[in-house]
């Protein structure tokens, strides 16, 4: 029986580790948000603009990945 309870005891302990880092996930994440946002606003950081070209050419335009390159790819009907 005392086996049972000392996993028990440890799977209570294991789970209050992952809420805590869960939690602190969170916050981490919402940090990052409002960071992002503070520097968006200040318009001196490179990239962080809110302007219509600021994320670069449109992939499915130019081809390849964020920074465009490569061929664009044609549906065909």
């Amino acid at each position: 029986m005392e086996g049972h309870e000392e996993r028990a005891a440890e799977a209570e302990f294991e789970l209050s580790e992952m809420e805590e880092r869960s939690d602190k996930l969170a916050e981490d994440i919402e940090s990052a948000k409002t960071d992002w946002e503070q520097q968006k606003k200040a318009g001196s950081v490179p990239g962080a603009g809110t302007g219509e070209h600021d994320e670069g050419p449109d992939p499915e335009v130019t081809g390849g990945g964020p920074g465009g390159g490569g061929s664009p790819e044609v549906e065909e009907d």
